[in-house]
């Protein structure tokens, strides 16, 4: 059982039966071992009467009729009821203790009520006589413990019955609002981290967890940290979107300008600088839209509804203007995709990652070569692989690959134009939709890149 809440209940109610169980068996064994004056005062009476009945029983009907009642009396008492003659002889086929014969001597020779001089005290004799005036011994034996039966009927009877269920009904009761009060401002704080996790920063855990206790400062701690996260991701979300747009202000103007230069006349070096200048404002162009869609990536996943998404179409639709465009290369892009395959997501999100991914495949997989696109449905997942033949990525810095501005060598991404923005965009669409992304070494010395998606139960 996992619930916290059913844990700490159990663990009391256990313990509160654990205790009133052994004070009653100890009491019972107690009560057996050194039974109050009035008990023995009514053991002894009553070693007299059945002693008496038990005499009637055998002077009249033979030992087979004391066997049949010294029998009764066990089933319906849970005591032995044993019977001597004045030799200390037993009357009965029972195999008879030393401690027992010693007892019922003292009585012959005492004519009292005889008990153990030492030790458990659970047999007792007397002298009884019958209607010959013939002298007799009846003796009662207790077990040293009782049947399991004796135990039950015990704890079922008068004060250890209903009304001690009714001390564990109200224990119960006790236990069941402790262990609340324990487990629900907890659960409460579970589900306010779990919002915030998810992206919800604005949660906060407020009046719903009260009191002056341990977790009520631990919810307060929570809201504090909240609002401290929240300030410091929305103050840096609003700084990368200023400086995005105020870096977009100048680049546009120095596109604008290209475009008057190019209009006059020019030596070809002129012409050559001014193509250079024009291939750094695109990229830097890029790289900047690249970085706002990063920062307006986590408002969409929190305020956009998720839809059902049919991911083999989208992928379609990706792959096939990945091989237009990678036509000018001769790289051919495959699909292989294994049938419908949907899940709840935001399309334009995830379309973004997986155009990422693929683009980057062609980017850097050798001239002549495929990228092979693979889309399964394996045990309540969604797998997408994408594999290129380009030169691959090191061991070591396979894990880095999804850090934003990282590049695995500086030379590379000049030539091929990458911001190294891309593949963190991925790994945080793919993140906002619960799954998971990792780069891997291929067979072929090329680069895999693993997408894993829950899909749609049903």
């Amino acid at each position: 059982m996992q619930s916290l809440f059913f844990r700490i209940f159990l663990y009391f109610w256990g313990l509160v039966i654990l205790v009133a169980l052994v004070i009653v068996t100890l009491t019972i064994f107690r009560d057996q071992q050194y039974p109050p004056p009035i008990h023995r005062q009514l053991a002894q009476r009553a070693v007299v009467e059945y002693g008496r009945e038990a005499v009637r029983q055998y002077e009249r009907h033979g030992a087979a009729a004391l066997k049949a009642f010294s029998g009764g009396i066990r089933r319906e008492h849970g005591f032995t009821l044993l019977l001597f003659d004045q030799h200390a002889d037993s009357l009965l086929e029972h195999k008879i203790a030393r401690g027992m014969r010693n007892i019922v001597i003292r009585t012959l020779q005492s004519g009292n009520v005889e008990e153990p001089i030492r030790g458990r005290r659970n047999t007792m004799a007397a002298i009884v006589q019958g209607d010959s005036e013939q002298r007799y011994v009846a003796a009662i034996w207790v077990p040293r413990r009782p049947a399991p039966q004796r135990v039950v009927a015990e704890l079922t009877r008068g004060l250890l019955g209903w009304q001690l269920l009714l001390v564990l009904g109200i224990t119960a009761l006790a236990c069941f609002a402790l262990a609340r009060s324990f487990a629900t401002p907890i659960s409460r704080l579970r589900r306010a981290t779990h919002r915030f996790a998810s992206g919800d920063l604005s949660t906060r855990i407020g009046t719903a967890v009260r009191g002056r206790n341990e977790i009520a400062a631990l919810a307060a701690d929570f809201d504090d940290m909240a609002t401290r996260i929240e300030a410091l991701v929305e103050g840096q979300q609003r700084l990368l979107r200023d400086i995005s747009h105020e870096l977009r202000s100048p680049l546009t103007r120095l596109g604008i300008a290209l475009e008057l230069a190019r209009t006059q006349q020019g030596t070809a070096q002129q012409q050559k600088s001014l193509e250079r200048i024009e291939l750094e404002s695109a990229r830097m162009n890029s790289m900047i839209g690249q970085l706002l869609d990063l920062t307006r990536m986590e408002h969409a996943a929190t305020t956009t509804d998720r839809e059902e998404v049919d991911l083999s179409p989208m992928l379609e639709s990706i792959v096939r203007d990945a091989a237009y465009e990678a036509e000018e290369r001769n790289v051919k892009v495959d699909l292989h995709a294994q049938g419908k395959v949907t899940l709840q997501a935001v399309p334009e999100l995830l379309a973004q990652a997986f155009e990422n991914v693929i683009r980057n495949a062609v980017r850097y997989t050798a001239p002549a070569t495929r990228v092979e696109v693979e889309l399964d449905l394996e045990e309540g997942q969604a797998r997408i692989r994408v594999c290129d033949q380009g030169p691959g990525v090191p061991e070591g810095e396979l894990e880095k690959l999804f850090t934003p501005f990282y590049r695995v060598a500086e030379a590379r991404e000049r030539h091929t134009g990458g911001t190294g923005i891309g593949l963190a965009i991925a790994r945080r669409a793919v993140e906002l939709h619960n799954g998971s992304i990792s780069a891997a070494r291929a067979d072929s010395g090329g680069l895999v890149v693993e997408i894993i998606l829950p899909v749609v139960d049903g």
